[in-house]
């Protein structure tokens, strides 16, 4: 839990309730509501355009929400903008890799450990004894992070010459610095080796079992079956169906929003 976030409640760690996002005349999402339950993975699935990532984006604070609110822990967030929501254990992922090409690994993670950017990185590391002490701790905490996940030995590469997995490996290293309640991954296998997937996979199940409860919007069907307790179907803008995977696939509602 980070510190200064909303107290836990007894209820879900996040709760969206009928939220509706416009842009301009069209209604990108309709009145959807969904909870996400202490450490659970969800798999938000539907055919394209079907407002699983306007849905995210208004999570995660990127979109406004037309209509409805977004609960974190009982605490409403629906007007919060991104930073506060990651001060508050809200983090989130993007289709498109975001990491710094021109920093190292180590330096992309120490910059999400110390709550800076890219660009002020440096002037983040200076300061008096208490600064140090700080940035001694985060830089523990990175390598901590490193060999959790088996990256250690990529630490000095920058994140240009990373492949497609290692960037969205670090990508989700660095939302964790922020010790996360809740991690939104928006279709993190995009662009992944085959092998690499499989390791995601591994480490989305062991984030959710330290206590992370993840929201992850993807195509690959055989991911969502593999790693998600649940799954909430959207169809056209709005949420048709909540179940099991299994459930899901044998629903009607879910087989016309795919196959119609």
């Amino acid at each position: 839990m980070t510190a200064g976030g909303p107290a836990v409640t007894a209820g879900p760690v996040l709760a969206v309730s009928e939220v509706t996002v416009r842009f301009g005349g069209v209604v990108a999402v309709r009145d959807a509501s969904l909870e996400l339950r202490e450490k659970e993975v969800v798999g938000l699935i539907g055919p394209n355009g079907a407002g699983k990532s306007s849905l995210i984006g208004a999570l995660g604070g990127q979109i406004p929400v037309t209509r409805g609110r977004v609960l974190l822990g009982g605490a409403d967030i629906t007007a919060a903008p991104p930073h506060r929501r990651a001060r508050l254990g809200l983090c989130r992922t993007f289709q498109l890799t975001s990491t710094f090409d021109d920093l190292t690994v180590f330096e992309n993670l120490l910059v999400a450990a110390l709550g800076a950017d890219g660009s002020r990185l440096r002037s983040s590391l200076a300061g008096g004894r208490a600064r140090q002490a700080r940035v001694a701790a985060a830089m523990d905490s990175v390598w901590d992070r490193l060999t959790e996940f088996d990256m250690a030995e990529v630490a000095n590469l920058y994140g240009s010459e990373l492949s497609g997995g290692q960037r969205r490996l670090v990508e989700i290293m660095r939302c964790l610095m922020r010790s996360p309640r809740v991690l939104l991954l928006d279709e993190p296998m995009v662009g992944v080796a085959p092998h690499l997937v499989e390791r995601i996979q591994g480490e989305c199940q062991r984030i959710r079992d330290s206590g992370v409860s993840i929201i992850i919007v993807e195509h690959a069907l055989e991911v969502v079956q593999a790693i998600c307790d649940r799954v909430v179907v959207m169809a056209s803008g709005s949420v048709v169906a909540q179940a099991t995977y299994a459930e899901a696939m044998s629903s009607g509602a879910v087989r016309e929003a795919y196959f119609a």
